[in-house]
């Protein structure tokens, strides 16, 4: 029930995040930049790559790392409670 309650938060936190974007941004004049960047792991090895300026891509890369170290903490933590149940069942 807990993960429901955590799925439904950041399903919650991402709407959010794309309504507020674009009205926080109309305040200020700026340049906006835009970078894109991506993990893929293959056999524990994890290939990282980006496109866009140096500076934002940097960034971005970062970001991306992060995100795929979460995922992985988050299937970890996910295999263990099922596997922890599924001692208790005798199976």
């Amino acid at each position: 029930m807990r993960l429901l309650a955590v799925g439904l938060a950041l399903v919650f936190a991402g709407f959010t995040l794309l309504l507020l974007a674009p009205l926080l941004s109309m305040g200020w004049p700026s340049r906006v930049e835009a970078a894109g960047a991506a993990c893929v792991v293959l056999f524990f090895v994890p290939f990282c790559f980006g496109t866009g300026p140096p500076e934002v891509l940097a960034v971005a890369v970062v970001a991306s790392v992060a995100l795929a170290a979460g995922a992985a903490l988050f299937m970890w933590l996910t295999a263990r409670e099922v596997a922890r149940r599924g001692e208790g069942q005798g199976g």
